[in-house]
């Protein structure tokens, strides 16, 4: 319904579609491997993440949460469904990125073995609003909205399911460093009124009158 396929393995860019770019599209100024990608993301995201942690001990210290009880099982426990819970949901991450996509083009999701990740590949051209929604929207679905309920005190009446809740939060909004480097360099190089299109593994822009017109394969 939605073209949301599953590819399997992904072994080289040979099996992704390539679909057709304008020769005007100009290609995002971005880290040539993951690994710098990382990088870049992590060090974007770090001031957020720090206040994100400041902002849970701050939680912590004005309900005098006893650090004896987040300490010992509790914590063990907690931290294990977390991470348990996240890794079952890194196919949820990467199907809502595809779910905002446009409904009639079609998403792959791919699992890199070598990396032990899954991306979404779509050669479709997306306006530069929506692009920025679909590299968000994961990491406020499943790391912020329940990092925010946990510190207006929703999970609070279990300090077990508590403790897992801002874990799995902070695991969600932690990986997703690299759609925040996505965010940051959309923002700061694409204008407006652009469409922003994948292209193998580069992120292009180019103005909407150039969508129709000189497409290279």
């Amino acid at each position: 319904m939605y073209n949301i396929k599953y590819m399997g393995k992904y072994k080289n860019e040979s099996q992704i579609l390539t679909g057709t770019l304008p020769t005007q599209a100009i290609k995002y100024n971005e880290p040539d491997n993951v690994t710098s990608a990382f990088l870049k993301g992590g060090l974007i995201s770090l001031p957020i993440i720090v206040i994100l942690i400041a902002l849970i001990i701050i939680k912590i210290q004005i309900e005098n949460i006893s650090f004896e009880n987040i300490k010992g099982s509790n914590l063990y426990i907690s931290t294990m469904i977390a991470i348990g819970l996240s890794i079952v949901f890194l196919f949820v991450h990467e199907f809502l990125h595809a779910f905002c996509f446009p409904q009639n083009v079609i998403k792959e999701i791919w699992f890199n073995q070598n990396e032990l990740a899954m991306f979404v590949y779509c050669s479709a051209p997306i306006s530069k609003k929506n692009f920025i929604w679909i590299v968000l929207c994961p990491n406020v679905v499943l790391g912020f909205i329940p990092y925010i309920l946990w510190i207006l005190g929703v999970f609070d009446f279990n300090l077990l399911v508590s403790l897992a809740v801002i874990i799995f939060a902070m695991m969600n909004v932690i990986c997703g460093i690299g759609d925040y480097l996505n965010f940051y360099l959309t923002i700061k190089q694409v204008p407006k009124n652009a469409l922003v299109q994948n292209y193998e593994f580069h992120t292009y822009w180019f103005l909407e009158k150039q969508c129709n017109v000189n497409l290279r394969q």
